[in-house]
């Protein structure tokens, strides 16, 4: 996890580029690309996608700062030459011991008050997207937004996460909201510890728990800017992808409602979304706190009933276990 210790001293003198021509000592905004090889499979053309979407941002300032595990493929020649130089590029390139190790030193990097991951594969489609995002916490007590994002390449996807508001009600089973366009205080982040660093995929879910078993709030901003690319890591280890997802419900459930799931019992929650019968009273605990974490989301007639819809057809699949 996130600790005193690391500090963002602890790598001043393992910065080996900073690049940029606007230098800002306290900008709005920390971009945090984590990355190794990412011009592997022929991807220049992404990363400098992603690059170009940071330095185009408006109504914010910014600062970018990648964390490169090492690579050998020639990422830091490519960012040494890359020449959008709008704002601070600051690029730290260090063996690491996972994803989650790498973005905690990017927490501990970051100058912006606010932080924000953008992996190497992805980019921002529109360039108000980050002042979208600070402007609602600006003016709101939030901890952090979420906004839709455009998946490409995953149909499933495409229909979880252009609509992350209308299924909020399965938080605390599976993560609804995509990371990518998450903005948090960097105050929040160092607070909760950070990612756990224990984790090898699934730790921003870990984090978005811990978060909402803090009492801290989510503002929904209704804007899709983010271009995600699917596939990677996590999409290719089925049985770490579950044990992890296992660990996190049992130390969700434990810390906020005191449950001990038996194995049958958590098995089918995690693999079938169904909520023990014993314990749907605190299923019905954790809807009320998903009404009172998340600000922002909208709540016509349509959306009321549709909400409404959703929770009993979930209720009666468990009470009923199909």
């Amino acid at each position: 996890m996130f600790s005193n210790n690391l500090s963002a001293e602890a790598f001043q003198d393992e910065v080996l580029l900073k690049l940029g021509k606007i230098s800002q000592a306290n900008p709005d905004v920390t971009v945090v690309t984590v990355c190794f090889n990412p011009l592997k499979d022929g991807r220049q053309e992404l990363l400098a996608l992603n690059l170009d979407s940071v330095q185009n941002q408006t109504g914010v300032t910014v600062e970018h700062v990648i964390i490169d595990g090492a690579s050998t493929d020639g990422t830091l020649e490519f960012l040494s030459k890359y020449e959008n130089k709008r704002f601070d590029i600051r690029i730290l390139s260090k063996p690491d011991s996972g994803i989650y190790d790498a973005m905690n030193r990017g927490i501990a990097l970051a100058k912006g008050k606010y932080v924000i991951f953008l992996n190497s594969d992805d980019y921002y489609h529109r360039n108000d997207g980050l002042a979208l995002s600070f402007k609602a916490l600006e003016e709101s007590d939030c901890s952090f937004t979420f906004a839709p994002i455009v998946p490409t390449g995953s149909p499933f996807l495409h229909r979880l996460h252009r609509h992350p508001e209308r299924h909020l009600h399965r938080i605390f089973i599976f993560p609804t909201i995509p990371h990518q366009s998450m903005l948090y205080r960097r105050s929040t982040l160092i607070e909760v510890n950070g990612y756990d660093s224990s984790y090898r995929m699934g730790g921003d879910h870990d984090l978005t728990l811990r978060l909402i078993a803090s009492s801290h709030k989510g503002c929904f901003v209704n804007k899709a800017f983010v271009t995600f690319s699917c596939g990677g890591f996590s999409t290719q280890n089925a049985v770490l992808k579950f044990q992890e997802k296992v660990r996190r419900v049992r130390r969700f459930h434990k810390d906020v409602f005191d449950v001990e799931f038996t194995d049958k019992e958590i098995e089918a929650l995690v693999r079938h979304y169904r909520y023990p019968r014993r314990y749907l009273s605190e299923y019905v605990a954790s809807q009320e706190m998903i009404d009172r974490t998340f600000i922002g989301v909208p709540k016509s007639l349509w959306q009321r009933l549709l909400h409404c819809f959703n929770f009993w057809k979930y209720y009666l699949k468990c009470v009923l276990g199909f």
